[in-house]
């Protein structure tokens, strides 16, 4: 079963103790995607204790005892993804192959060619 939130996906295990519950999922996600443990109770209409004890519970089948670990871990183990980077790629790869002209790009001159430029300039 699959859940999703803001771009987050979180896989859950059907068997009891493989992989995350879905309320460790759901909160995980929410966790994730940069919310408190305060607007992740207000999301999804549970109290903060009971938000806490299901990311307390995440983290100890994790076994980590800090939010980032948290994310980064059920992401090395598959168990969160954020299916916001497959867009992300494709918008890069496009820019890039498209060639657009970025202003901001440097001449291709070494620093010496550009200062003995200026000098010429102000001469």
């Amino acid at each position: 079963m699959e859940i999703m939130h803001n771009g987050w996906i979180a896989e859950v295990s059907e068997e009891r103790g493989k992989g995350l519950t879905p309320s460790e999922a759901l909160t995980l996600i929410h966790l994730a995607s940069g919310m408190t443990q305060k607007e992740i109770a207000k999301a999804i209409k549970l109290s903060p204790r009971s938000v806490r004890g299901s990311l307390e519970r995440a983290y100890h089948r994790l076994g980590v005892t800090r939010a980032t670990a948290a994310v980064a871990k059920a992401q090395a183990k598959g168990w969160i993804r954020y299916a916001g980077k497959l867009g992300m790629c494709l918008a890069l790869a496009t820019t890039l192959l498209t060639g657009t002209d970025d202003a901001m790009r440097r001449s291709g001159k070494t620093r010496i060619a550009r200062k003995a430029e200026m000098v010429q300039m102000i001469a």
